[in-house]
């Protein structure tokens, strides 16, 4: 590569799961534009359409999920590459790159699809121009991802042609002064302070249906400051309405009730298209509810739905054969109807204007519109629906968000706390917000003067992504039917009210609880107590992770020989319940009868009597000898525990067995299978895994030699001492290296 050269065009490119990623990336595409790039935005699965293998300066802003997977809109994106660097140490020797990682190290394998993507390309000869960028959301990525987007700026300006210079940067600048000078009072305007925070008395108008939650924040600190500084530069928009032409607007209104009994998006056909090539498996389909069923007692604490997803013909045809029990599917689920009614109302749009056809336009024509708003651009869609399905309301508030509600507030008093909450002195505060888990809607009550435009809110809202379910059902009892089972999620928070006092009873001392339901499931259930069936929209999400059981050795031989370790408490069994079907199919169908390979379940649980989900299947295979062994843990029944000899959790049921364990890993080339929340149950067996290696290993020491021996140098944390025949970093490796062979498989959620 030659130094001097300086390249006309750069590409940000994202993959994005949850909407940060992408979010991010158009907010770094937009500024690159204006500050004089000839930049161009793309999802990394549309390589071929921008032509990526041409492309000289990228920066990239990609997220990671489950366990360290890259996020779906990067499935076909990482065939290629991988085709493309398979010993080549020159492939993208033209390539000078950026990127960004977004993360959780909750999650064992932290940004994972950045380091992966960094360490292939240059290994495949690229360069990068930049240092990486890796945010935590586990403590806040905003301070990793504004320093990084700051430095970005001199370093893209050496690589690539800025036309004239960063035209924006004097204007940019005069505005973060004049923020940075912004005064405080010591006092809050007359009026202004309804306890606690900023509290309403109630919603207002028809917004009354839905019952927002009140914030309870503690804006006392504001008092001893003189300025508020380092808030957010306030993004220029994006977007403007306009009204369709007379035919389109007849079109729209001609096709309204047709859809009216379908529970999808309007445009669900659209959504099909633009998910990629026909015969992708993931293409969405409209499936119908033909089932639902509680399966959990009336005394659980959750209520736990099993679901049945009926594919139609066509559809059923086109996965067939791509999908194993394992798999999971997506749900293109809307927000709370009456949430999007009452912050609609809220904003000042009117029920006839919310319904009314729009399309958007994007405000500056060098720069596109967000991905997920690029259909209203050719297709018009009410302000209501575009709510609906395509912003998420209910996501934590992002910085950015915060800065732009403060210019739409007509009191000082709202504008300087919005601000307070997203400057460099009130990460405090900003972090008990998103602590909070407000809707918009809570949002915009807490600070009653605050009236942002619809669209303007739309433009600056993450998209709304389909959630993902474990299929809990293997194909060869119906290819055309999916199995789910789900907690329907609504839960409470303790929120400490910070202007009760503890020395008045009367004054509510004590933390109050606040409400918070999910997106989807509240949904699902809602859609399952219709009397007439409903249609959903539905795909088969891409395995990346492979976390499925290995097929036979031979088409009518008999199951992998493998031990087979399957952990999933709660609705982490879900994936498990298709394992033990796919598996009593194969032993059904060998050629030459065998002995079933063992199968472990480690299945946890609140109690014995409301809790234990599938139990007649599981204790029915347990009898026929398709699953070997079963550990059952009771969280919250010491008198189940007690009759059953049973510890509480999963992990402690491993760490019971450790020896057994440990033997079927390293001695017999077990299969260990983990499906559930990553944050508790996750780490907690990775760390248990890790004890029971060292355990097993420390009366073992030559076999613990001659796994060290396959292992990179582990370097021990400051202060450590570990003369282990096998040290805890190196069990944590053994751990990694089994996960990158596929013998340690986790599907993990946060």
């Amino acid at each position: 590569m030659t130094g001097a050269f300086v390249d006309p065009r750069v590409a940000v490119l994202y993959a994005s799961q949850t909407g940060n990623a992408e979010s991010i990336s158009h907010s770094i595409y937009e500024a690159a534009v204006k500050r004089g790039f000839d930049a161009s935005w793309h999802v990394l699965d549309d390589h071929e359409a921008f032509g990526f293998n041409a492309l000289r300066t990228v920066v990239f802003v990609v997220s990671t999920t489950g366990d360290g997977d890259p996020p779906d809109n990067s499935a076909r994106f990482w065939r290629v590459l991988r085709k493309a660097t398979r010993g080549s140490a020159t492939a993208y020797a033209h390539l000078r790159f950026a990127i960004l990682g977004l993360g959780d190290t909750n999650y064992s394998n932290f940004c994972n699809t950045a380091q992966r993507l960094d360490k292939q390309l240059l290994a495949a000869g690229a360069t990068a121009f930049y240092p990486k960028g890796l945010a935590d959301d586990a403590t806040g990525m905003e301070e990793v991802v504004e320093a990084w987007i700051e430095g970005l700026w001199p370093a893209l300006a050496r690589v690539a042609h800025c036309a004239g210079g960063p035209p924006g940067d004097d204007a940019v600048d005069a505005a973060a002064d004049a923020l940075a000078g912004l005064a405080v009072g010591a006092e809050p305007a007359p009026g202004a302070e309804p306890a606690p925070g900023a509290e309403p008395a109630s919603a207002d108008g028809g917004g009354a249906a839905h019952e927002f939650q009140p914030l309870l924040l503690d804006f006392r600190p504001m008092a001893a400051l003189k300025a508020i500084s380092g808030a957010p530069r306030v993004p220029e928009p994006i977007c403007a309405a306009v009204l369709p032409d007379a035919d389109a607007e007849k079109r729209y209104w001609s096709a309204a009730p047709q859809l009216e009994s379908l529970a999808c998006p309007p445009w669900h056909d659209g959504v099909a298209a633009a998910s990629g090539a026909a015969d992708e498996p993931s293409t969405p389909f409209l499936a119908r509810i033909a089932s639902a069923a509680r399966i959990t007692g009336p005394e659980a604490l959750k209520r736990t739905l099993l679901l049945e997803i009926e594919l139609p013909e066509a559809a059923a045809r086109h996965v067939r054969g791509r999908w194993h029990a394992g798999d999971a599917f997506n749900v293109y689920a809307p927000n709370d109807a009456r949430l999007v009614a009452a912050t609609l109302e809220r904003l000042g749009v009117g029920a006839r204007d919310a319904r009314r056809p729009q399309l958007l336009a994007s405000a500056d024509p060098a720069i596109k519109l967000p991905a997920h708003l690029q259909r209203f651009a050719a297709a018009p869609a009410s302000l209501h629906d575009m709510l609906l399905w395509t912003a998420d309301l209910c996501s934590p508030p992002r910085k950015v968000l915060l800065r732009v509600l403060a210019d739409a507030c007509s009191e000082p008093a709202d504008r300087d706390r919005l601000l307070y909450l997203c400057s460099k002195q009130g990460p405090a505060a900003f972090d008990e917000l998103r602590r909070q888990r407000p809707t918009v809607l809570d949002i915009l009550h807490a600070f009653p003067s605050c009236r942002p435009s619809a669209v303007r809110l739309l433009e600056l809202l993450p998209p709304l992504v389909p959630r993902s379910y474990s299929i809990c059902n293997a194909p060869h009892e119906s290819e055309a039917v999916w199995r789910v089972a789900f907690n329907v999620v609504e839960y409470e928070l303790e929120v400490v009210d910070p202007f009760s006092s503890a020395e008045d009873p009367e004054d509510g001392a004590g933390p109050r609880r606040v409400r918070r339901r999910g997106v989807c499931t509240p949904w699902l259930e809602a859609l399952a107590r219709r009397a007439a069936p409903a249609h959903v929209l539905v795909a088969l999400r891409p395995n990346l992770n492979a976390f499925r059981l290995p097929p036979p050795p031979l088409p009518d031989g008999a199951p992998d020989p493998r031990p087979v370790l399957m952990v999933g408490p709660g609705t982490g069994v879900a994936p498990f319940i298709g394992f033990l079907q796919q598996r009593a199919a194969e032993l059904a169908r060998a050629a030459q009868p065998a002995d079933a390979p063992l199968t472990w379940l480690f299945f946890g649980c609140r109690t014995a009597a409301h809790d234990f989900l599938f139990r007649a299947e599981i204790e029915g295979r347990l009898a026929s000898g398709v699953l070997g062994r079963l550990s059952v843990c009771f969280s919250r029944d010491p008198e189940a525990r007690e009759e059953h000899g049973a510890p509480r959790y999963v992990q402690d049921a491993m760490l019971s067995r450790r020896d057994e364990v440990a033997e079927l890993m390293l001695d017999r080339d077990a299969l260990l299978y983990v499906c559930g929340d990553a944050k508790g149950m996750g780490k907690d067996v990775n760390d248990a895994m890790a004890d029971i290696l060292c355990g097993y290993l420390a009366s073992r020491p030559a076999r613990a030699r001659e796994l060290a021996a396959q292992l990179p140098p582990a370097r021990a944390p400051a202060g450590a001492a570990d003369d282990a025949p096998l040290s805890r970093a190196q069990a944590l490796q053994l751990l990694a290296l089994w996960t990158a062979q596929r013998r340690y498989l986790r599907d993990l959620w946060a």
